[in-house]
């Protein structure tokens, strides 16, 4: 489903900008990204420039001060969020992301790829907010789990 995603997106003339490692799904995203020419730019944090996690499938690196610049970076460059399973650092920036678009800081929703129901536990949570009103419908269409990357507006 990753590299699959990153050949979606290079066939689709979109530039993948994303945390800049290569680790994880989002490591296997850029390097299929690469292999069909597509532009990569990592978002990486500056204590990391000379180390193994700058991938170097990336065509352009970006590097900040900390992880909160780097989110506010990546959340102003891209055009749509694409989440996909991932650990506490996935989670973070999906729910930031999820709590600008509360607020208005951006109209862009999150897109949670729901691969085998990984997301499941995380959607049956913000509905139980929304049910005891600790969320409104305004942050439900922060986000939408779908099940593979064809249902993604790219």
């Amino acid at each position: 489903m990753a590299r699959s995603l990153g050949s979606l997106l290079a066939q689709n003339g979109h530039e993948l900008v994303y945390g800049g490692t290569p680790c994880g799904l989002m490591g296997d995203v850029a390097q299929a990204a690469a292999q069909k020419n597509g532009e990569i730019t990592g978002i990486i944090p500056e204590n990391w420039k000379d180390s193994e996690w700058v991938n170097p499938y990336n065509t352009q690196n970006i590097f900040v001060k900390n992880l909160a610049e780097r989110k506010a970076l990546m959340a102003n460059m891209a055009d749509v969020f694409v989440v996909l399973p991932g650990g506490i650092g996935t989670l973070d920036e999906a729910f930031s992301l999820m709590a600008m678009h509360q607020i208005g800081e951006t109209t862009k929703k999150v897109y949670f790829i729901n691969t085998n129901g990984f997301f499941s536990g995380i959607e049956q949570q913000l509905n139980h907010c929304l049910e005891e009103n600790c969320m409104t419908m305004n942050s439900v269409s922060a986000y939408q789990m779908v099940e593979n990357i064809h249902q993604l507006p790219l």
